[in-house]
């Protein structure tokens, strides 16, 4: 089994609403902020200096307050490119995605933003309502054979050799951290064409004082021959 699940929101803005981060990571770290003031018992320091860090609840979903982004187990799901000035009227939709455990932690972030629609966004100047709300609950069975032709990253990768290996290594740390599949992650060695190009996001996005490393090659994979579907091109595709 492969232990993932989503919320997913319409999201329809009552006042004209500029964003300077992308409105993806900007309501996650309105998120994220309130999470802290709800969960962490020592809000002036630091998750690793924190001697409350191994049992502490925000520690675990923030992966020590985004020190390791790359670990988190509570990922918001963008385009590469996101709208950043919306009209009253206008909609976003936002996707999260938890990872293994951290799903059992899904009603805190639902919880949050219904508190924001309520209070508004940035110091209570902007508002919106929540359309709709679905929650995948199912838990997928990859023994059920799924023919994968190509998968698109749309996140950039660092290299374009052996781009599996280091995706593999990245979800073996978050399976052991989280438990995400019961399944052996198999390395993918079948060949595969690319189609990448460079690319470099001009303005660095910031979690807390961490930044988000968004430069490297983007693109589509085509497999010479179709793959079964496995954790690892699951969680690409999701």
């Amino acid at each position: 089994m492969l232990n993932i699940r989503t919320i997913e929101y319409s999201i329809h803005f009552l006042t004209k609403t500029d964003f300077i981060d992308e409105p993806e990571i900007a309501i996650f770290k309105c998120i994220f902020k309130k999470l802290k003031n709800i969960l962490c018992v020592n809000t002036v320091g630091k998750c690793i200096d924190c001697s409350h860090g191994k049992k502490c609840l925000y520690n675990y979903v923030s992966a020590g307050d985004f020190m390791n982004i790359d670990l988190m187990p509570i990922v918001v799901k963008k385009p590469l490119i996101s709208k950043k000035h919306f009209s009253e009227g206008d909609r976003l939709q936002l996707k999260f995605l938890f990872l293994g455990d951290a799903a059992l932690h899904i009603d805190f972030v639902d919880f949050v933003l219904r508190e924001l629609e309520v209070k508004g966004l940035f110091k209570e100047k902007h508002r919106f309502i929540i359309e709709s709300r679905t929650i995948d609950k199912v838990k997928i069975d990859m023994n059920i054979h799924r023919p994968v032709y190509n998968i698109k990253i749309l996140t950039p990768v660092d290299r374009i050799d052996n781009i599996f290996l280091h995706e593999k290594e990245k979800i073996e740390e978050l399976n052991r951290l989280y438990n995400i599949t019961d399944k052996k992650i198999e390395m993918i060695e079948e060949f595969y064409n690319k189609d990448l190009i460079k690319f470099k996001l001009e303005r660095p996005i910031y979690l807390g004082s961490n930044k988000i490393k968004f430069e490297g090659y983007i693109g589509k994979l085509s497999f010479i021959e179709p793959l079964h579907l496995n954790p690892l091109l699951y969680i690409y595709q999701k």
